[in-house]
């Protein structure tokens, strides 16, 4: 929790503001300013990602932040070629994967909660579990991002099982989602815009 113990609680004028900067509708082509995402930023993400609400607080998800030439060369043949020049042209990817044996741990922590053991016996409840926890937490990291001032942008079409084979190498890793990350250009800061499901969400809200 080191991370999180610089951050300062929010006064109600500040909290309104920063619930438009993070859910705003994401870039469809963001533009990057050229400044570097420091590793205590990373670091301080991930831990803000982390504390979000999740299902019996499991976290299954493993997250590996590719920010070198290196990685990105290692990146770019599991791409495609539509987003691959607008992906690898972020300061850095986030890499998202959940743990499909994370339980082996879990019910070490869960001695309060009756049945979770055996619940856990059950193959497919787990890799549910796996599976939703790894796509929540993987929001979770894009709203933490824009909360601290970065633009976290979906990589929409990627090779996920040649992404976890590249970089989790463990056959128990599944990589799940992958986003862009970095300082949006000043020209190209979001604005307010609606998203494509506002209004269908206005239909269902009062019907």
């Amino acid at each position: 929790m080191g991370a999180l113990a610089s951050l300062k609680p929010l006064g109600p004028h500040t909290a309104t503001r920063t619930l438009g900067q993070v859910l705003h509708a994401a870039p469809r082509h963001p533009a990057w300013a050229p400044t570097p995402i420091s590793r205590d930023t990373l670091e301080q993400l991930h831990a803000l990602m982390s504390v979000g609400p999740s299902m019996i607080d499991a976290s299954p998800t493993q997250v590996l932040f590719l920010n070198s030439p290196q990685a990105k060369t290692r990146l770019a043949p599991h791409l495609a070629p539509a987003t691959r020049d607008e992906a690898l042209a972020a300061p850095a990817c986030a890499l998202v994967g959940y743990d499909v044996d994370f339980a082996e741990q879990l019910v070490e922590f869960l001695p309060h909660v009756a049945g979770a053991p055996s619940c856990f016996d059950r193959p497919e409840v787990v890799r549910q579990t796996a599976v939703r926890n790894g796509a929540l937490q993987g929001a979770y990291l894009i709203v933490a991002a824009r909360a601290l001032g970065l633009e976290a942008a979906a990589i929409p079409d990627f090779d996920a099982a040649g992404v976890s084979f590249e970089f989790f190498r463990a056959p128990r890793v599944k990589a799940t989602f992958l986003c862009s990350l970095g300082y949006p250009a000043e020209a190209h800061r979001p604005s307010r815009r609606r998203s494509a499901g506002a209004e269908t969400a206005e239909r269902t809200r009062l019907a």
